[in-house]
């Protein structure tokens, strides 16, 4: 495996529970990996994926009904608890404040998934609010 880079020879062999050596003189029994625990942990994962994708198609097509996503429903909460503080007056309104920031964080962070500029998304997306 010489042609592979380091870190993918390293990835391999925790992969397959090896151990790298330098030389093949080196070589022993127990250096020589048959294990592939993170691969079945991998599985399990993607198998617990397409449960959760199943069970939504499932829930879709009992009851067909659809919500705002991609942060629409975060983006209303925090103008209306923006709104909400506008009305308060002193260190009261600081909590207002602190969940409407929070809320703002979701469709934020969902933005670059999109490859679209954050901010002019997000610009955006208050003015429409």
């Amino acid at each position: 495996m010489r042609r592979l880079r380091k870190t993918d020879n390293n990835r391999i062999a925790k992969a397959c529970g090896a151990v790298i050596v330098n030389r093949p003189d080196q070589l022993q029994q127990s250096d020589v990996g048959t294990g592939a625990g993170i691969f079945e942990d991998q599985f399990n994962e993607v198998e617990r994926n397409l449960q959760d994708a199943m069970s939504v198609a499932r829930n879709i097509l009992k009851n067909p009904k659809l919500g705002p996503a991609g942060g629409a429903t975060q983006l209303t909460v925090s103008a209306t608890l923006k709104q909400k503080s506008s009305s308060v007056e002193g260190i009261e309104k600081w909590p207002y404040e602190a969940a409407a920031i929070a809320c703002e964080r979701i469709p934020r962070t969902l933005a670059p998934n999109c490859r679209v500029n954050v901010i002019r998304t997000m610009t955006a997306l208050q003015g429409k609010v």
